[in-house]
């Protein structure tokens, strides 16, 4: 009954971990009006938030070879439910500032990449086939899209209604659900194994191929090109007057469009070889992120649209293209990884895109300062006049990884057994994750 209750309730973590989505337009608000961060500040913000999904593979190491009380799971899935309310709850209670903000987001992070870790690995446990894998694997996908797209919306009303701490407060309470999951699941107790760094090592080393070293290049190139990051944000608060309501429409749309991009790449692209796969979507995403530069050089009034209308077309155009760009990239990590050291060589090449991810927002926050982007502070006025210079820059940046292709191995994405889509295991760009989602790469 405790086994089948333990099935039941792991879908139900990741829709917990998609509906702590509530506080993604608080996260905006929150940072620009209570905090008064620069642009630059925001950015190192989303650097600082991936740390601890880039040592991932630590909490699995910890996990398995250091139980508490002789379990492996349980004690360490309460743990983490209760480090990602802290944090949430910190930022909504006790930061006032900069560096508040960041030890709230390491410690909220933390307990969201450690129970992705320990869920993945029940799931694992639990996966005896394939198809079982495969199935879970959906489940829990669509688990956690079900979870932010219920709650997009609502972020966006609950900031104008109460206030941004408040909405982290409410927030903060969510992922106490799963230290309830921790407690009611069922575990058998474990023998201790004895782990041997060495050994791992050794695997790894002897796993490394070329074909691994330039995938791993790719993917990191991929990831760490540099994005506009908040300054779209605060341009579109200051300039074009967009509310907590309207960011929430926006998230709706995207949160849906996401979801047809699942649908698109399941049915008509999972067929096609990986290496044209990806070099189709680089040149889709410049194509597609350049009616973003309409919103700052107008071309909503040639076309007799409102600025509002014009962001949320823009975002219906481009909201597929986040989940086709990122589940090839996680069948291009399952596919090289190595058999006997899958796992580890997976998590590994996980936390190097991750790391990836932490550069780009670095590389947006060396833009905005180069070209002097910023918000009204005190007595100084806001700032936008290079911040197209900002856009296509971060937009053009996406070509980076495109002369790497040609070394990647010649796979599809139906070759492969079990590709790991799991909702967290790589968040999407930090700016728009507060503090643990992927989301969320």
């Amino acid at each position: 009954m405790r086994q089948r209750l333990t099935r039941l309730l792991i879908p139900f973590v990741y829709f917990i971990a998609g509906a702590t989505g509530l506080a993604s337009v608080a996260a905006t608000f929150y940072y620009k009006e209570d905090l008064a961060l620069s642009i630059e500040q925001v950015q190192i913000l989303g650097s600082i938030a991936i740390i601890p999904w880039s040592i991932k593979p630590l909490y699995g190491f910890l996990s398995d070879r250091r139980p508490i009380f002789k379990l492996r799971r349980k004690p360490y899935l309460i743990i983490a439910g209760l480090l990602g309310s802290l944090g949430y709850v910190s930022l909504a209670l006790w930061v006032h500032s900069f560096r508040g903000a960041a030890i709230a987001l390491m410690v909220s992070g933390m307990g969201f990449a450690l129970a992705d870790v320990i869920v993945d690995g029940i799931v694992a446990q639990m996966s005896k086939s394939q198809k079982e894998a495969g199935r879970l694997q959906t489940i829990c996908r669509a688990a956690i899209m079900l979870g932010a797209l219920m709650v997009a919306y609502l972020s966006g009303i609950l900031v104008e209604k109460i206030g941004a701490r408040n909405v982290f407060l409410i927030t903060g309470s969510l992922p106490l659900m799963t230290s309830l999951f921790g407690i009611l699941m069922h575990e058998e107790p474990c023998k201790v194994v004895t782990f041997s760094i060495k050994e791992t090592w050794k695997s790894i080393k002897s796993a490394i191929t070329p074909s691994v070293l330039w995938a791993a290049l790719f993917l990191f190139i991929w990831r760490s090109t540099p994005n506009s990051g908040g300054s779209l944000s605060y341009y579109m608060i200051d300039e074009l007057d967009f509310g907590p309501e309207f960011f929430g429409r926006l998230a709706v749309i995207s949160y849906a469009m996401s979801l047809v991009g699942i649908l698109i790449f399941r049915k008509w692209l999972i067929s096609i070889p990986i290496k044209k796969l990806l070099y189709w979507i680089i040149i889709t995403s410049v194509v597609l992120s350049l009616p973003t530069l309409g919103l700052v050089y107008k071309w909503y009034e040639v076309l007799g649209m409102s600025p509002k209308m014009f962001a949320m077309a823009d975002t219906l155009i481009s909201g597929p293209l986040a989940e086709i760009g990122f589940l090839p990239l996680m069948v291009l990590v399952a596919r090289i990884c190595p058999k006997g050291v899958e796992a580890t060589m997976f998590a590994l090449l996980a936390s190097l895109m991750n790391i990836g991810l932490a550069v780009s927002d670095l590389g947006g926050a060396w833009l905005v300062h180069a070209f002097d982007v910023h918000q009204a502070t005190g007595d100084i006025a806001a700032n936008y006049t290079h911040i197209d210079k900002v856009l296509w820059i971060a937009i053009l940046s996406s070509f980076l990884p495109m002369p790497f292709i040609r070394f990647l191995p010649d796979i599809r994405a139906v070759e492969q057994t079990v590709v790991d889509i799991s909702p967290s295991k790589m968040p999407e760009k930090a700016e728009d994750l507060l503090p643990g989602d992927e989301r969320i790469v």
